[in-house]
């Protein structure tokens, strides 16, 4: 049988030691096991803001495992754990990367990981413990998992009104799901009220707007600019819906 695809969605870099190792105790355990990198650069200690842009792209794509680690408190007290959602696995740490997933999905499965490997450096467990999880989960081998009710750290609001990424460009991500909002309603950033336009070449040269992007969240940008830059924003900005 087919291995189901692995996802990566890390705050590990693309340069550096990180992903690479993670990437060959995968192919270790299973070298026909196909990996596809989502993310390298998801919002760094910062959990919550990274499991809503998980959230978003995990319900653009099909069946498979997402091996997630936004993990400031490795080798501390959270838990390791595995959260189903239908087709899809989600392995990583217990510490609110996974809340926005059982929130907007109460019908979501929640495992505790029983599995230990007989060596674990209390700082890379991506590597040693959440990248071995993935594989067995990718290839459909047996892995001892414990049935739970919630996750520890559950608690948080279905969208969240702040930065949770800025692309390269300078782009603001979101955590507000655009179909929910108001078009004819500006955001308001740093004391700025933004409109909504329909994408970049909809407003003029320099002039920001917000839009809902290709993961249905609100963006808000710079045609041909920097919001990033002209808002001096970064993760965790407050975005205010007025009249909410």
């Amino acid at each position: 049988m087919q291995p189901l695809p692995l996802f990566t969605f890390t705050d590990f870099g693309s340069s550096g030691p990180y992903l690479g190792q993670v990437e060959e105790r995968i192919y270790r355990f299973d070298h026909k096991i196909s990996v596809i990198h989502l993310m390298a650069d998801a919002p760094s200690f910062a959990p919550l803001e990274a499991g809503h842009l998980l959230a978003a792209l995990a319900g653009r794509m099909g069946s498979g495992v997402f091996l997630s680690v936004v993990d400031p408190g490795v080798g501390g007290d959270r838990e390791a754990v595995v959260v189903r959602r239908g087709e899809q696995w989600f392995v990583g740490p217990d510490n609110g990367l996974f809340a926005p997933l059982t929130c907007r999905d109460p019908a979501a499965e929640i495992f505790r990981i029983r599995y230990r490997p007989a060596e674990i450096s209390s700082t890379f467990h991506g590597r040693d413990l959440f990248a071995p999880v993935a594989a067995r989960l990718a290839s459909a081998s047996f892995v001892p998992l414990e049935r739970i009710a919630c996750l520890e750290v559950c608690a948080g609001p279905q969208d969240l009104a702040s930065v949770i990424y800025v692309d390269h460009y300078g782009n603001l991500m979101t955590g507000l799901r655009a179909n929910r909002l108001d078009r004819s309603r500006q955001l308001l950033l740093s004391g700025s009220g933004i409109d909504c336009a329909d994408h970049f070449e909809s407003v003029a040269p320099g002039t920001a707007f917000w839009f809902e992007n290709s993961l249905g969240l609100a963006e808000i940008s710079i045609n041909r600019g920097s919001a990033e830059q002209h808002f001096s924003a970064q993760v965790g900005m407050d975005v205010q819906i007025p009249g909410t």
